[in-house]
């Protein structure tokens, strides 16, 4: 059952890609006194690249999330916060105790991590696969119940299916 929404992992790849850019455009300077090198604008492939690996983290997110059943906010921001701690923020780490990393790079990355992480969580949450379109049921002040992930209930009519 694939349940993953490509145009969702997309979005999420662009927005963060895009909001990384800004938090970097705001603390560059702090990035630059920490490296003791002066600022200079991504290149090309740098921008690339880096969309890519967006693209694979967040297709990685998305079969997460759909795998382990997080189906609100709430619990995929718990679920991204979790990701970061135990995977983004302690990967880094690493390299402050065993390789001189400085611990101000380490907030700087750390800090754009989190950011993007809770970023792509909510997105791909928020803009699931198989959720009702605009319009359709549930948006009507109808309560919507949804026990099969193909399959919704609303005021006694299934859609979906069977």
């Amino acid at each position: 059952m694939n349940r993953i929404n490509y145009w969702a992992v997309g979005a999420a790849a662009v927005v963060t890609l895009v909001a990384s850019a800004v938090y970097y455009m705001v603390f560059g300077g702090v990035w630059a006194s920490l490296r003791g090198v002066p600022t200079a604008a991504p290149q090309p492939w740098e921008l690339a690249g880096q969309l890519g690996r967006n693209v694979i983290e967040a297709l990685v997110m998305a079969v997460l999330l759909s795998r382990l059943q997080i189906r609100t906010r709430r619990q995929a921001l718990g679920f991204g916060l979790l990701v970061w701690l135990g995977f983004q923020a302690m990967t880094i780490a690493g390299s402050v105790l065993h390789e001189s990393y400085p611990v101000g790079l380490y907030v700087l990355h750390v800090g754009d991590a989190l950011m993007t992480t809770l970023l792509l969580v909510l997105i791909l949450s928020t803009w699931r696969r198989g959720r009702p379109a605009a319009g359709g049921p549930g948006h009507d002040g109808q309560r919507v119940v949804q026990t099969d992930p193909l399959r919704v209930k609303t005021a006694g009519r299934t859609f979906g299916p069977e």
